[in-house]
Order: C-alpha cells, then sequence, then structure tokens
C-alpha cells in the first residue's frame, strides 16, 4: 500500500507538472484568441477576469471587464484602465479599453514586466470609478521573482548606479585634470639633494611592468630591514593601488650615495603619473619626501581608450566599495564603544545616587533579589529621626502600587551599635513580581509621627529578577522652545535633552510645541504629518505631528494666525498666545483622550498649564497627570511663575544653588516643601568632541592635545590671531548682557592678554548700547592675540570650545548654565564665578577637593578615590576677585603644561550629561503622582 502510494504521487507530480508545462507553453496561443472565444469562457458574476487566468512574469496578457457586473461603471460607453505593478511603484500606465461585443465587456493587451509579482488595477469611466471600495483591485503574479527579490534587485540597482555615478565623476575629474597633475612630474628619474632617488629599470609607459627603484642611501627609514613602496597613480587619485615589499636591487651600485631597493610595478594604461611613498615594514615609519610625494611621469600617459577609462571606473566602484565598507565598520565600532561608554556612566551616575545614600541606608545583598529576603540598615543619627527611641519602616513595592506591602515594621536596633539614634534593621521578603522596593521611616505609627520621606521622594531600592516589566511612565513636556529647532536659550536645549534622557530610560516621552511659521523652512520638519483638528477659542486648530531628535512632538497650529511669527519671542502679545497656547494643547490632550501620568511645563511661557489643568481640564476628561513645573530663570514672568509653583505637584529649578538662592522669592517661599533643585545636564550626543562635525579634528581625552591644537590653529588662523604659538587660550562663548558679568568679562581680555595669553570673545548684546561698547573695545585690542566674533554663530561655538584652554564665565548670577559643562566635554577648563549652577558644577583645584569627591563620585575621601576638581572659581563681583581665579588658572598652565594635559584629560572624563539629572526627575515625577 505504501508502494502504490508513493507511485500515485509521483504520478500526480508529473502530471502537475507536464500541466504546468503546457500552460505555459500555450500563453502567447491562449492570448493571441479572439474575444469571442475569451468571453464566451468568461465566470458568469465577475467584474474582471484575466487570459491567462494566472498571470505570468514576462508574459502577455489581456485583462477583461463586465460592466454590467458593476454598480458603477455600468451602462457606460467608454473605459479607461488604470494600472501598474508591484503596488504601483513599477511600469504603471493609463489605457483605453476596447469594446468587446455586446454585454458591456470591454479589455486591453498588456505585457507583464519580469520584475512584477502583483498586478494592480481601476477603472474608470466618465470619471467615475470602480477601485474595490478604495482597496484597488490586485493580482498575483506567478513564476516571476518574489516581492522581497524585486525590492533587492532594485535597492542593489539603487546602490549600483549611485557608485557608478560617484565613481564617474571622480574618473572624469582625474581623466581630464591630466594637464595640470602633469606639470613639473620629473621623468626617468627623480633627484634630491644633488642625488637620485626613484628611478626604473625601463621606461615608464602605460601597460608596462617595470621594476621601481627607491635609494636608502642616506636614509633611516626601515634601519637594516626590509622596506615597502606604497604606489598610486594620476597623483593618488585612488589612493594606495599596490603595496609591496621591496628587495635589494641585484647588481646595481652600492657606495655611500646609493643604496638600491626595488619592487616590480604594472602601470594600468589610464596612467600619466606614478606615484609613490616609502615606508618600513610595519608601516610605523614614512618617507613621503617631504609632503610632496616621490612622482615620475608615465610616457605617453593620457592617451588611453574610452573602454580602459571605463575599466577604470569599475576598479574606481570596488575601491569606493571597499572604503564604504571600511568607513562602515569604523563607524560601526565607534558607535558600540559609544554606546559602552554611555551605559558605563549611566551605571556610574546610578552607582553614585546609591553611594550618596549609604550613610543613611544600605540592604545586604547590595542588589535585592525578587523572591528573596533583603535586609535593611538604616542610620538615624544621620536623619531627621537622629533621637527618635524607636524607627519604624513602612513599606511597599512597586512605587507602592503592589497589592502587598509589608505595611510597617518596627526596627530592631543593630547589636553592633547600641544607644539612641544608633543603626537599626530589618528583614522584609520581596515578592516575585516586585521590581522596585519603597519605603519611608518615621519615629511611630501614630498620627503626629515624624518622618523621613527623603525630602519627599520616599526611598527606592530597584529589585533584580522581578517576573514582572516595569510600567514605563507618560511625560508630556509642553514648551515654547525645544532645541534645535525652536532654541533661544538654555530652556529649548534643556527640554530636549531632558526629554531624550527620560526616553532612554524606558519611559514614553512626548512634547507640544507651537507651530511657528518659520517651522516651515526647517529642513528637519520635513516628514511632519496631519495629526488631527479641533475647533476651540473661536477658531480651527490643526494639529501635525513629526519626531524631531528621537521624540514625537505635536504641533499646535491655530488658524488665527497667532502662530504665524518669525521667532519665540519678541511680539508684544507674547503672553496672551503663549497662554493661549497652553489651553489649546491641554484641549488637543483632552479631544484625543490621552492621559499622560505627567504634564511637565517650563518657565512663564508655559506656567499656564498648571492652573488652566486643574481649573479647566482636570474635572472635564483630562482626569490622570500631574503637575511638574521647572523654573529656568526667576527674572521674567515672575507673577506667572507664582501661580504656577502653587498649582504644580512639584516644582523644580535648574541646579540646587540656584533654588537656594532664590528659595525667599514670593513667587516660590510659600511652596518650599514642594521645591527641588534639579541640575542641568547636556547632550552629550550634540556636544561630543569625538564625532562633531563642525571641529577640523575629532578628538577624545585619549589624544585630546592633538584634537584641541588642530582646533586652535583653525580659530588662530580665522582671526588672524598669531599662528601656531604655544600662548595659552582664554575664551568666553555667552550672551553679552549684565548678567553675564559685562565689566569682568572686559576686565579679563585685558588681563589675560597682559598675562600672555590669546582671548577670543564669542557672543552678542541685544543692548546697542553694549554692543557699541564691546565694538569700541574690539577696535583698540583686536590683533594677534584677541579676537571679538559679534554674532551667535553655534557651529563656530564648538571650534572655541576645542581650541581654549579657559573657558570664562563670571556671571552676576546663573541658574544652572551649559557653557562650563559644554567647556569640560571639550577639555576646557572653567573659570567661573561660584553663584548657582556654576557652583553646583565647577570645583576648585585648590580648596574644593572634598565636595567634588562627594559630587562626582560619591566618595567622602578624595585621597581614596582620587582628585575630582576641574576648575577655578571666584566669590566676588571685582576685578581682583576674578584675578586671583583667572591667575591661578594661568599659572597653571605655564609653571607645569604637561600636568595641564592631565587636567584637561580628567574633565573631559567626567559625566555631566542628563544621567543623574534625568534619574532625579524620574524620582519627582513618582513623587508627583503620588502627591
Amino acid at each position: 500500500m505504501q508502494a502504490e502510494a508513493e507511485a500515485r504521487a509521483i504520478a500526480e507530480a508529473e502530471e502537475a507538472k507536464r500541466k504546468e508545462e503546457e500552460f505555459l507553453a500555450n500563453i502567447e496561443v491562449e492570448v493571441a484568441k479572439s474575444a469571442i472565444d475569451h468571453i464566451a469562457n468568461a465566470p458568469g458574476r465577475n467584474l474582471y477576469f484575466t487570459v491567462p487566468e494566472k498571470l505570468v512574469a514576462g508574459k502577455p496578457a489581456k485583462i477583461y471587464i463586465n460592466t454590467a457586473n458593476s454598480g458603477i461603471l455600468g451602462g457606460r460607453h467608454s473605459v479607461r484602465l488604470e494600472a501598474g505593478f508591484n503596488d504601483w511603484k513599477l511600469d504603471k500606465f493609463d489605457t483605453s479599453m476596447k469594446p468587446a461585443g455586446p454585454g458591456g465587456f470591454f479589455y486591453t493587451d498588456f505585457v507583464v514586466p519580469e520584475l512584477a509579482y502583483c498586478f494592480n488595477c481601476v477603472f474608470e469611466a466618465d470619471n467615475m470609478y470602480d477601485n474595490n471600495g478604495g482597496e484597488n483591485w490586485y493580482e498575483e503574479v506567478h513564476y516571476g521573482k518574489t516581492k522581497e527579490e524585486v525590492e533587492k534587485y532594485f535597492h542593489d540597482k539603487k546602490i549600483y548606479e549611485a557608485a557608478l555615478e560617484e565613481a564617474t565623476k571622480e574618473i572624469e575629474v582625474e581623466k581630464y585634470e591630466q594637464g595640470n597633475r602633469k606639470e613639473g612630474v620629473a621623468e626617468g628619474e627623480l633627484h634630491k639633494d644633488g642625488r637620485c632617488i626613484v628611478k626604473s629599470d625601463l621606461p615608464v609607459k602605460p601597460g608596462a611592468t617595470v621594476q621601481m627603484m627607491f635609494n636608502k642611501a642616506m636614509n633611516p627609514i626601515g634601519g637594516d630591514g626590509k622596506i615597502r613602496i606604497h604606489v598610486g597613480f594620476n597623483k593618488f587619485a585612488q589612493g594606495f593601488e599596490q603595496e609591496i615589499t621591496m628587495e635589494l636591487v641585484k647588481g646595481a651600485a652600492m657606495d655611500d650615495q646609493n643604496y638600491w631597493w626595488g619592487a616590480t610595478v604594472k602601470i594600468p594604461p589610464t596612467a600619466y603619473t606614478v606615484d609613490m611613498v616609502i615606508s618600513d615594514e610595519a608601516e610605523d615609519a614614512w618617507d613621503n619626501n617631504d609632503g610632496n610625494d616621490y612622482r615620475l611621469l608615465v610616457k605617453g600617459g593620457g592617451n588611453a581608450t574610452n573602454e580602459e577609462w571605463d575599466a577604470r571606473i569599475q576598479e574606481r566602484m570596488a575601491y569606493i566599495a571597499i572604503q564604504k565598507e571600511l568607513e562602515a565598520k569604523r563607524q560601526k565600532e565607534a558607535l558600540r564603544a559609544r554606546r559602552l561608554r554611555k551605559a558605563e556612566a549611566s551605571k556610574k551616575a546610578r552607582e553614585v545616587t546609591v553611594r550618596q545614600t549609604q550613610h543613611i541606608l544600605t540592604t545586604e545583598p547590595t542588589h535585592p533579589v525578587a523572591g528573596e529576603e533583603v535586609t535593611i540598615t538604616y542610620h538615624p543619627e544621620n536623619t531627621n529621626l537622629g533621637m527618635a527611641q524607636e524607627v519604624y519602616l513602612t513599606g511597599g513595592f512597586n512605587r507602592w502600587t503592589h497589592p502587598e506591602p509589608p505595611g510597617a515594621v518596627k526596627m530592631e536596633a543593630n547589636p553592633d551599635k547600641l544607644g539612641v539614634g544608633s543603626a537599626v534593621t530589618c528583614k522584609i521578603k520581596i515578592p516575585e513580581d516586585a521590581w522596585m522596593m519603597d519605603f519611608v521611616f518615621s519615629d511611630g505609627i501614630a498620627e503626629g509621627s515624624t518622618y523621613d520621606n527623603h525630602f519627599g521622594k520616599d526611598y527606592h531600592i530597584p529589585i533584580e529578577g522581578s517576573t514582572e516589566e516595569k510600567p514605563p511612565l507618560h511625560v508630556v513636556h509642553v514648551s515654547v522652545e525645544m532645541a534645535p529647532i525652536a532654541k533661544v536659550g538654555g530652556l529649548g536645549d534643556v527640554v530636549t535633552a531632558l526629554a531624550r534622557a527620560v526616553h532612554d530610560q524606558g519611559n514614553m516621552v512626548e512634547i507640544i510645541l507651537p507651530k511657528y511659521s518659520f517651522f516651515n523652512m526647517s529642513p528637519m520638519l520635513g516628514g511632519m504629518q496631519y495629526e488631527t483638528q479641533f475647533e476651540w477659542g473661536g477658531t480651527t486648530i490643526v494639529v501635525q505631528r513629526c519626531i524631531v531628535e528621537g521624540i514625537q512632538v505635536f504641533f499646535i497650529e491655530p488658524q488665527n494666525g497667532f502662530f504665524d511669527v518669525g521667532s519665540v519671542y519678541g511680539r508684544n502679545d507674547d503672553g496672551v498666545k503663549f497662554d493661549y497656547f497652553c489651553n489649546a494643547a491641554l484641549e488637543f490632550l483632552t479631544c484625543t483622550q490621552r492621559q499622560p501620568d505627567i504634564l511637565h511645563c517650563h518657565d512663564w511661557s508655559t506656567a499656564e498649564v498648571a492652573s488652566a489643568y486643574w481649573g479647566n481640564y482636570h474635572h472635564y476628561g483630562l482626569w490622570k497627570p500631574k503637575v511638574v513645573f521647572t523654573i529656568h530663570n526667576m527674572n521674567y514672568g515672575q507673577m506667572k511663575i507664582g501661580e504656577a509653583s502653587f498649582h504644580s505637584q512639584i516644582t523644580t529649578t535648574v541646579s540646587p544653588s540656584y533654588a537656594g538662592e532664590v528659595a525667599g522669592h514670593p513667587a516660590v517661599n510659600q511652596n518650599l516643601h514642594k521645591f527641588h533643585g534639579v541640575r542641568n545636564g547636556i547632550d552629550t550626543e550634540i556636544w561630543d568632541p569625538e564625532t562633531d562635525q563642525f571641529l577640523p579634528m575629532n578628538y577624545n581625552a585619549d589624544n585630546h592635545e592633538a584634537g584641541k591644537r588642530a582646533a586652535r590653529e583653525t580659530l588662530q588662523s580665522r582671526f588672524g590671531l598669531t599662528w601656531g604659538s604655544d600662548q595659552p587660550m582664554v575664551a568666553v562663548v555667552s550672551r553679552l548682557t549684565a548678567q553675564k558679568g559685562l565689566d569682568l568679562i572686559k576686565h579679563a581680555i585685558g588681563h589675560s592678554v597682559k598675562r600672555g595669553a590669546q582671548f577670543v570673545l564669542l557672543g552678542s548684546a541685544p543692548d546697542p548700547r553694549v554692543q557699541a561698547d564691546f565694538n569700541a573695545m574690539a577696535g583698540h585690542m583686536g590683533g594677534p592675540n584677541a579676537a571679538f566674533c559679534f554674532a551667535f554663530d553655534e557651529p563656530l561655538s564648538h571650534v572655541v570650545y576645542a581650541a581654549a584652554d579657559f573657558i570664562l564665565v563670571p556671571s552676576m548670577f546663573e541658574p544652572c548654565g551649559l557653557t562650563q559643562m559644554i567647556s569640560m566635554r571639550y577639555g576646557a577648563v572653567p573659570v567661573v564665578r561660584a553663584t548657582g549652577g556654576l557652583r553646583d558644577t565647577v570645583f576648585d583645584l585648590d580648596t574644593e577637593k572634598a565636595r567634588a569627591a562627594w559630587e562626582v563620585d560619591g566618595s567622602t575621601d578624595f585621597k581614596e578615590t582620587g582628585d575630582q576638581t576641574n576648575g577655578f572659581s571666584f566669590e566676588g563681583t571685582d576685578p581682583e576677585a576674578l584675578n586671583y581665579a583667572l591667575d591661578r588658572a594661568l599659572d597653571c598652565y605655564y609653571n607645569d603644561k604637561v600636568w595641564f594635559r592631565t587636567l584637561q584629560e580628567r574633565i573631559m572624563r567626567q559625566d555631566w550629561s542628563w544621567n543623574r539629572p534625568a534619574l532625579d526627575y524620574i524620582e519627582l515625577y513618582y513623587s508627583a503622582i503620588r502627591s
């Protein structure tokens, strides 16, 4: 029975194959039959049919339509076919169909392309379409390539054509520049210092094979070892094309003036010069004729045929492909290395955060595991519970959302530390599905007990090995600025970088912006798509979306022209239009039924979000969010800031020191219980000297000296400073406003030059009188040691940071400041006035080693963990105070330049990214949710 079944299967397969071969062989005959024959065999109720029934790649075909079976085209006397292949991507055509007898039949002949995998069509008559309900009609194409194969073919073809075009352009340049490339090239022999250095054994002609010889006499390259010749043609138009180990030339003269080595070189038909450089075998030492290369003329070169130049194009294509492959590999490795460094920096940020609480709280094990027990040790003597007679831990899991919290647990005195205020411990069993452990401490469980809740953020310990994934937060920023598309100051940088940093931690982050008219000219917003529209505030509001810097951004565009402006600020209706935008943003969230966890608004311009949300939206559909409000600068819109501080669940500002400086301000002093200072960070992908497209040479901490020298020489050439000078370079990159310490900047210019430094100022003043003062100073002091550029020029700022040895920031007040953190990223040592965020990020080399160790490493002993000081600071506002810091900085450079380079390397390795601030903000988001 098995044998019979196998025989039947073989027979059926053979019969199927025979029918298939017969079908393919008879396609042309079948298609050539008359329309009457085709219609006679037509399916009864079908709108259309094809001949053959299965369309075949590369074969002719007919398509018939029976308009009597169409509720749209029935009774029409003229029908058109609009068709194409491969989802309309291939060979589209539009043709009138021919009548085919009675009953409403029409037909068209066509040929199925070899590369077709499907056929698409619609039928039209008198502007009426039968298009399958908008889906279009579709037929599969058989016996050809699959969709994947076709797409790969066109992808490969596109790459090939692009490579061919690139190679052809380069070869055309090489071909037609031969005249000037041959000028001054030696024939037969090349002499230097009275001796023949390079020659060949035979005339150098196109297509010839010659022995190219190099005279190593008096040349130390290679020592006693072998040497290599690196050969190219037409002034190295295609780089090194032959690399050959040279051998001693037998029978050649050997004396003080002659020591000949040779290698066999094939001269291409298209060559008109042969070019050489020499290296040792290891390619560590090179001789390139003092930068001029060794070059001989190819006799008769330049007379190659078109076929020979075409072959050269193919060689160039192969060369380009290899170079791109090598570059892709290099970039892949560089990206991998950057990701590893970024992951390591993120890990270190978490570890520093943990170390900075170890004097209060530790766990055993250090990294608790789900399903196991953890011992918690608490040190009340370092908290507000230092006098407690008893200590209780009130705990929970998964940000207090777990259904089985441990509740209140009395902690026991540590037997090693007895007495009031000593360390206490307790054990907690962690559930299998816990990914976070949460707790606060108190001196009792009755009403009126004193609590330590980590300044409103509670204590949280991540759990490893949970069976549950941590759910992401949904954060929506409402802002009027976002770098780089709408950047005026630091606010735009912060919105973008903070959004990206919190997103990188696994959360969903979106931004809502006004759609300014100048966005229509932004090359970054070409992919903008329609999202929705609604009626509100007396007009239609259109919302579009686009991915910007990896973040989903929604653009609010009211049709009343509120944001038909060429700048973010500057009109006398800024307050009105921004309030309108805030309410429109909330209306958008409500209309689209979005329910984010957090609404994060920024500065006075979007402060309206906080009060409008609780007054007009929280009870009318937008019920879930809590509001976080960030003050970027207290000097503007103080009444609006005060309202937002009252209505927000958490208020932040951009550095701890600035928070302390403004804590007494009426806008915030009634709500200090929810006011936090979190320093800003910098976007280390935008500010990265290793990948910065604006620098003449990319560099990192390992090779910073060469990279900074290249930037310095570029800057010196651009501004006419003494080129190649080894003087220290002091720079200011700043808006020229009173806040930035104008008198101190002016003083620093003269003092720096007096001390033998070069000084570069990049910035401009919005006040014409201030600008006039600096223009006069530039006219008086500009020269070989002082350069002035009065402009907002971000690409140039990258070069200035890279070129400078010191960046001066003498601000009268500075909420956070990015300049000093960017400067450290580029190896420029900051010299700052100790105020606001400048104090929180710059630690004086002479006086703040302990504070630097704590802030950078979370260490209480800098002698054990290493010196992390990173700059020079001063307290006063007078020139003498500035001199105190600037003189110490310059002395540091002059006294020990080698040590100074190690300082530059050290500050480049410090992490001033958003790694730690993002963790702080995430904690504050959760605190807002619980409030």
